[in-house]
């Protein structure tokens, strides 16, 4: 009897050991489990705060227009803020040729090279040993993100630099030709059709902004090139002795004329889409350039 007791208090004792340890290894995977669940949220966390501040600062850069970098890239390098800029706009020389900028008051010239996320910033070095303007230029590098940090807020000071110191004007002749500029990019993208006209249209809506460059061709034709806040375009438009509008456009693989049609069939076409205050919104934000 007594050695049946003995046996049954061993055997008691092995199960209650075997239920501990696998209690104890179940609660040791369970707390392994909680610790790795909290590390890879922890890791999500930060990976998605990490995407968000990327976000947060490619819109940021985003929202100004290559030549307003270009002005807040002389700012930074002048020192002088933009209250004084405006104060000598009289003085002041703005010209463009593709992502290059170059300003001037009469003498040395300021260029700015716009690139994806920099402004580099070109500039006549002083000479240290006469303390005036040397033969070498110099040069500064700024990204759009410390610029846009710095003068995004002098936005609407920024432009109305620009806007005095481009070939715009605020005259009857400039305000309607970018009135029937933006007429001729609507006629062109929705009834032409044409694609080249639909992508300008979208982007110059999106932006708010439409540059109307006037120049003249080989043949003597002034031709109306129209872009998106930029003046190199591969679009544009004529207007002949009768006042036809002539549509082209200029692709480095295919340019030519891609259709015609009467101011007044222009105009009509405009009206008969409800489509004269998104026309108006446009010309309002237009800005011409040539003589």
């Amino acid at each position: 009897m007594k050695k049946s007791i003995v046996i049954t208090s061993a055997l008691m004792s092995c199960f209650l050991l075997t239920a501990c340890g696998s209690q104890s290894s179940s609660s040791s995977k369970q707390s392994n489990s909680h610790s790795s669940n909290k590390a890879v949220a922890k890791t999500s966390t930060s990976k998605k705060q990490s995407v968000a501040s990327s976000s947060s600062s490619a819109s940021q850069t985003q929202k100004y227009t290559d030549e307003e970098y270009a002005m807040m890239g002389f700012l930074k390098l002048d020192g002088q803020g933009v209250d004084s800029l405006l104060n000598n706009t009289d003085n002041m020389h703005w010209t463009n040729s593709g992502n290059k900028y170059a300003i001037d008051f009469g003498a040395h010239t300021t260029t700015m090279t716009v690139e994806k996320n920099s402004v580099e910033v070109t500039y006549d070095d002083i000479d240290e040993s006469t303390h005036a303007m040397g033969m070498q230029n110099a040069h500064k590098t700024y990204t759009k993100e410390e610029l846009a940090n710095q003068f995004g807020t002098d936005k609407a000071k920024i432009d109305q630099v620009l806007g005095h110191n481009s070939s715009s004007s605020s005259s009857t002749q400039d305000q309607s030709l970018t009135q029937q500029a933006s007429s001729v990019l609507y006629y062109g993208a929705n009834k032409l059709n044409n694609q080249e006209f639909k992508n300008c249209y979208d982007f110059a809506v999106k932006n708010s902004k439409l540059a109307v460059s006037k120049t003249t061709n080989d043949q003597g034709t002034t031709i109306y090139k129209l872009a998106p806040g930029e003046v190199d375009s591969y679009i544009g438009y004529s207007v002949d002795s009768g006042g036809t509008i002539h549509f082209y456009k200029m692709t480095p693989g295919d340019s030519g004329e891609i259709g015609s049609a009467s101011k007044k069939d222009i105009s009509s076409y405009v009206s008969s889409q409800n489509a004269s205050d998104q026309v108006n919104q446009l010309a309002n934000a237009a800005t011409t350039y040539g003589n």
